[in-house]
């Protein structure tokens, strides 16, 4: 690894398995890397910028989350997420999402409330300027993660986070539809309006449609490539 990446890692409190990991991650969500795809660690190393002790581990890390497998003879691959599983993953948020925005509510501050603006804020600006499609994924999950951590039942949330890999490569094929970016900014500003005016059955039914609408798009784009 290079100094000048050290030092970043270091910067970011980041671990370079950290780095390698949200870096790959990152690959296979925004589409560098196409399901079926072999990983050859020597090739992952160079475009990494990491050592094959941090590869290795990183591959292992997304093989948990369900983005690569690794096959006996054949090494990794980065996973398929077939329709049946993706619809599986959207039933499993429309059951547990509106209960976190639920307990989410009860207890949300203003300095909570001003970081889901913060993300949402910065979600437009990248929606805006169609040059970092990335951001729109990330600052989806910074909007999420504020109620995530502001929920009290923490197993709900293992559950979400748990799909979050699987979740993010689905919002990748949903926000790659024509005008879903911009649709998706207003159901999350939805969200949040309803969670500032205390009207918690009003921010579940948003989250319900957010949701419903995803998993559309999501399918369009699916059946697309199919």
């Amino acid at each position: 690894m290079t100094e000048a990446r050290a030092e970043t890692d270091r910067g970011r409190g980041e671990s370079v398995r950290e780095r390698v990991s949200n870096a790959l991650r990152t690959d296979i969500t925004m589409g560098v890397f196409v399901p079926g795809q072999r990983l050859s660690e020597a090739e992952l190393c160079a475009h990494l910028d990491a050592s094959r002790t941090s590869v290795r581990e990183s591959l292992r890390q997304l093989e948990a989350e369900r983005l690569i497998e690794i096959r006996p003879n054949r090494g990794p691959v980065v996973a398929r997420l077939d329709w049946q599983e993706a619809e599986q993953i959207y039933d499993v948020r429309e059951m547990i999402e509106p209960e976190v925005v639920r307990l989410f509510s009860l207890t949300a501050t203003d300095e909570q409330l001003n970081s889901m603006q913060a993300a949402l804020t910065e979600f437009e600006e990248a929606s805006s300027s169609g040059l970092h499609p990335n951001l729109l994924i990330q600052t989806t999950t910074a909007f999420y993660d504020v109620m995530f951590r502001g929920c009290s039942n923490q197993i709900l949330v293992e559950i979400l986070r748990g799909l979050l890999a699987r979740v993010n490569l689905l919002r990748s094929r949903s926000m790659s539809q024509a005008g879903r970016p911009k649709e998706s900014l207003r159901e999350m500003q939805c969200i949040l309006e309803n969670i500032r005016a205390s009207d918690t059955a009003g921010a579940q039914a948003a989250v319900v449609t957010h949701i419903r609408n995803a998993r559309a798009h999501a399918q369009a784009a699916m059946m697309a490539d199919a």
